[in-house]
Order: structure tokens, then C-alpha cells, then sequence
């Protein structure tokens, strides 16, 4: 209990010839005494490595809280055309050839493909138009713009939205559905020395533009992979083209080809209104002024996936009863374009984003190293009392039970343990065998030492006193002797609870833990297996850089409250 104290000391200096007071000094002292638990929290904090550790770990509960309030997208919903995606590039300028502004944050769609040449795995950034400007044959100017990008009044009016910043509505305009670019590609084969033409057809690009580039337009070409619409075909690439060669069988396009280019020029601009009848503007006929291709603005608080949503098995909740509507941040997809992703730690192969399966999988990997430590300070304090207090045939069968299993090497039981139960378990059921195999593991090492303790406390004169009063045996268990091992009980839990985390990883790593869809940081890391997919996707790795952020805050924590139960570090 603080107790405060002041004391005044007046100082009245006398003048032997006048005795008049000159000065008065006063000084006041404040003397504070400090409650043990004051005394811990200050050793404590002078551990500033501790401190450190601490902050982690409550960031990362809190978070782990949170998950679905911080995910900005549903961690079991996969989307392929992000398979392997890099984290994405957040841009804050907009570039097209007659503007150049900058912009609130905001990304493009990006797709991911295989190529079809030497069978790598690459992403191309996409481009769809928004607003497209033509000058006709007459003279007259006409823009046709995609009605997602624009925001209907109630009053009629239509404004921009999602237009850049500078960019007005033209005095003549039309509305459409949706936007296509018509490109005519042309093949070219050499035979004999000679350039023969082998194919000319008109395709639909579905309004989509591999690469970013301001001059696409204006060029009319565009690198596009063509696949074969027969039963056989045979790519070949020259010049930086790439195109799927049509011929009945691969030996006739081998014995045709000797070399092969692709050319591909823009011929028109395809749109349809709102009743979605389809219009279409040659440009021998019309010339392109200019353009605008659609952006997704990054935003605080979006509405994504969750209750509202078409994922009705699997929602977004707030303390996991209250159902949300919004995240913390995200894409606005004003449009649903299954292109468009925000993923700041990247996606997996599935499409999957990483960061909303790493705040999912904090529940897990977090978790289990409390309910373990549970599990096993019961088992350990149980046993080892038993051991400590009664002594004799009961410490021999105990003691004797506990050296068993530590002879045996933990990891290999860890194995033997989680192999002989079925490998198709729930995710659920997993997660608690987990616990308990872990905490089966854990306990014969502590409940030693607290059999040694409780030794020791046994023949002090508190409980020898105790006894002689005829107290019962748990009284004198719980109410004298273990209140006196909380130091050693709660350090040594915290250094161990790194160990249940590493643990569970470890399991499920190796394919024998949590398994997909369910995500803890342990099964993340399995994608990460794959010399290939190291080189071409390094952020599969992040999982195990929260493992050891996490690992290390645990035992900077531990080295803390051992401080801090230290009586001489109290001063």
C-alpha cells in the first residue's frame, strides 16, 4: 500500500546585530514507497528489449481480434487469375498521352498467365477503357464512355466519377455498357523465302490491353496470346510475338514454318448502349482523340466481402458474433472486375490473398501455445504435487513414467503421436489433437522441476505448521506451497509458449497439422517448398518472418518477467 510523506524544513537565518529575519528557505521533500507490483512494473520497463516484446505482442492479438475487420478479403475465396501475384503496386499518377495528373492512390487490374513458350509464370498489367474520344468523318467529335465510371444524379444530371482528375464530359457523349476494342491480327509465314499470309481474322479483345502503355492506341498493336481453336497447334515466337500457329498436326506446322511473325492493328471501337445492342465505329471511318482507361481507388473503410456478399458459407464477424460490412481498407471495385485485387503481401497459387490468410492464421498459431500451456501446467502441477508432496512408491511411478517419455526424442514422438490418428480430421478436431499432443509432450520436463520445488517448500516451517494444525492436504497444496512457485510457473510459461507456436508449424509444414483450406503460418510455409516458387514468389516466406517476430517477443517478454520477479533487480 503507497503511503506519501512531506516534510517542511524552515530555515530562519538570525542577524545578531538587528535579529531580523533575512530569508526563509523552504524546501519540500517527497517520499513515495512503492507496492511490489510498482516495483516489478519498473524493473520491467528498465528491460527495453521486454518492452519491445510486449508492444509486438499485443499489436499482434489485437490484430488477431480483428482478422476479419483488417481482411480485406475473404482468406478461403480463390481467383486464379492472381495465381502467384505479386504484392500489388499502388500508383498515385495518371498517364495517358494528353494528360498527365496526379491522382488519390489507386491500382489497375493485373492478370497472371503461364506462358505458353517456356511455361514461367508472368503477370501483365491490364487496361480497360473508360472513355474513348473520336472525331468522325464529318467532323464532329463524339465520346463514348463506360456508365460505371460516371454518377447519375437524382436529378438527371451526370457527372464524372471515376474519371480523372481534369478529364470533362464531352458536349456529345453516349453511355455505354461496356467498351470493346476491335483488332484485325494478321499471320505471316516464311516459305520458300517467301512472306505468305496464312491468316486474317477479326477478334474481339473483351476490351482488355496486356501492358501499360500510352501508345498502345496510337499504334494499333497490342501482344496477345491467340490459342489454337483445332485439335493441334504449335507456338512458335519471333520478334517479340506470340501466337498460337493453326495447323492440323504439329509435323505439318514444323515442315510449313520456317519462320513466323504476327502483326495486329486496331480497326474499330465496339460498344453497347443500354439495352446492350451492339454498335460499332471503323476508324476508316472515325479517328481516335483521345482516351481514358479505368482505375480502382484504394480506400479506408470498403465494403467487400462479408454478409452482403455472395459468399453466404463464409462471412466477416466482429468478435465472431456481430456480423461486418466493411474492412479496414480495400479496393472500391465499382465495376466487379474479377481482375482487380489490392493484396500488400501478395496472393499464393491459388489466387488467395496472403495478408487476410496471415491475420486468419494468427488465430491459430496464436492460440494454441495458451491453451497448450493450459493443458500442460495442469497435467505438470497435478503430477508433480502429487510427486513432491507424497513422496515414496507414488514419486517412484510418477518420476519413473516422466523419464519415459523424455527419452524418447520429442520431435519423432511428435511424428509417431499425430501419425496414428486420421489424417482427414476437420480442421477443428486438428487444431485441438494438436493442443493436446503438444501438451503431452510438454509436461513431463515441468512437472520435475515442480516436484523438486515442492520438495523444498515442504520442509519450511509454514507447512510443517500447517500439517501440525491438521489442514487438508489440498489446502495446504494450493493455499501455501504453489502460491510460492507462481515466479517460476509464470516465467517459465512464457518462454515455453514459443515453443507450442514452433511446434504446431513444424506439424503442419509437414503436411500433418492444419490443412487447407483452414491457414495457420505453419501450412502457409508449405507453398514455399518449391525451389521455383521461391524464386518467382519470395513473399510465400512472410509467414515465417511472423514466426520468428513472434517467437522472439515471447522470449524478450520472458527474459522481462524474469527480471522482474527477481527480488535483487527490485531494488
Amino acid at each position: 500500500m503507497a503511503e506519501d510523506k512531506k516534510k517542511n524544513i524552515n530555515q530562519v537565518p538570525q542577524n545578531d546585530s538587528n535579529a531580523t529575519v533575512e530569508s526563509t528557505e523552504s524546501i519540500d521533500f517527497e517520499e513515495v514507497y512503492l507496492t511490489r507490483g510498482q516495483l516489478m512494473w519498473r524493473a520491467f520497463k528498465k528491460n527495453k528489449l521486454a518492452m519491445f516484446g510486449m508492444w509486438v505482442l499485443i499489436i499482434m492479438y489485437i490484430a488477431m481480434i480483428f482478422a476479419d475487420f483488417l481482411a480485406p478479403y475473404n482468406p478461403f475465396t480463390q481467383n486464379l487469375n492472381h495465381s502467384l501475384k505479386k504484392p500489388t503496386t499502388v500508383m498515385m499518377k495518371y498517364k495517358v498521352p494528353d494528360l498527365k495528373t496526379t491522382m488519390a492512390p489507386y491500382v489497375l487490374p493485373e492478370i497472371s498467365y503461364i506462358d505458353k513458350l517456356d511455361y514461367t509464370q508472368n503477370f501483365k498489367t491490364m487496361l480497360f477503357p473508360s472513355r474513348i474520344k473520336v472525331k468522325l468523318s464529318d467532323g464532329t467529335e463524339l465520346a463514348i464512355i463506360d456508365k460505371h465510371v460516371v454518377e447519375i444524379k437524382e436529378d438527371g444530371t451526370i457527372v464524372p466519377k471515376y474519371l480523372p482528375k481534369g478529364r470533362k464530359l464531352d458536349e456529345r457523349f453516349v453511355l455505354a455498357e461496356s467498351i470493346k476494342l476491335v483488332v484485325r491480327t494478321i499471320g505471316y509465314a516464311q516459305v520458300d523465302g517467301q512472306w505468305v499470309q496464312y491468316k486474317d481474322e477479326t477478334e474481339d479483345l473483351d476490351a482488355l490491353v496486356f501492358g501499360v502503355d500510352d501508345k498502345i492506341l496510337e499504334q494499333g498493336r497490342n501482344e496477345r496470346i491467340t490459342n489454337s481453336r483445332t485439335a493441334r497447334s504449335f507456338v512458335a515466337q519471333n520478334e517479340g510475338w506470340k501466337f498460337g500457329f493453326f495447323a492440323a498436326t504439329e509435323q505439318e506446322a514444323m515442315e510449313r514454318l520456317t519462320a513466323v511473325k504476327l502483326e495486329q492493328a486496331l480497326v474499330g471501337i465496339k460498344y453497347y448502349d443500354s439495352d446492350f445492342n451492339e454498335h460499332e465505329i471503323s476508324l476508316d471511318e472515325a479517328k481516335i482523340v483521345s482516351y481514358d482507361y479505368k482505375f480502382y481507388p484504394v480506400k479506408w473503410f470498403v465494403k467487400s466481402w462479408g454478409p452482403d456478399k455472395t459468399d453466404p458459407g463464409r462471412v466477416g464477424y466482429l468478435f465472431w458474433v456481430i456480423p461486418l460490412h466493411y474492412h479496414l481498407f480495400g479496393v472500391d471495385n465499382y465495376d466487379n472486375n474479377e481482375y482487380v485485387s489490392i493484396n500488400i503481401f501478395g496472393a499464393d497459387r491459388y489466387g488467395r490473398d496472403v495478408w487476410s490468410r496471415i491475420i486468419f492464421a494468427s488465430r491459430i498459431s496464436l492460440t494454441i501455445g495458451f491453451i497448450g500451456l493450459f493443458v500442460t501446467l495442469t497435467l505438470s502441477l497435478f503430477f508433480g504435487a502429487l510427486a513432491g508432496f507424497y513422496g515414496g512408491l507414488v514419486d517412484e511411478i510418477i518420476m519413473r513414467f516422466c523419464e519415459i517419455l523424455m527419452a524418447i526424442p520429442g520431435f519423432y514422438l511428435l511424428l509417431l503421436l499425430r501419425a496414428v490418428l486420421p489424417i482427414d480430421l476437420p480442421s477443428s478436431q486438428t487444431y485441438m489433437l494438436l493442443i493436446f499432443i503438444l501438451a503431452f509432450l510438454g509436461w513431463p520436463g515441468r512437472a520435475r522441476i515442480i516436484r523438486g520445488q515442492i520438495l523444498a517448500e515442504r520442509q519450511r516451517e509454514y507447512v510443517e505448521a500447517a500439517i501440525a494444525l491438521g489442514f487438508p492436504d489440498t489446502r495446504i497444496m494450493w493455499r501455501h506451497i504453489i502460491p510460492n512457485l507462481a515466479t517460476y510457473i509464470i516465467v517459465s510459461s512464457t518462454l515455453s509458449i514459443p515453443g507450442y507456436i514452433l511446434g504446431e508449424a513444424g506439424l503442419s509444414y509437414l503436411g500433418l497439422g492444419i490443412r487447407e483450406p483452414s491457414a495457420s503460418w505453419g501450412n502457409m510455409l508449405t507453398a514455399a517448398q518449391d525451389v521455383y516458387i521461391l524464386e518467382k514468389a519470395p513473399w510465400l516466406l512472410i509467414p515465417g518472418a511472423f514466426i520468428f517476430i513472434v517467437v522472439l517477443a515471447f522470449n524478450f517478454v520472458g527474459d522481462g518477467l524474469r527480471d522482474a520477479f527477481d527480488p535483487r533487480a527490485l531494488g
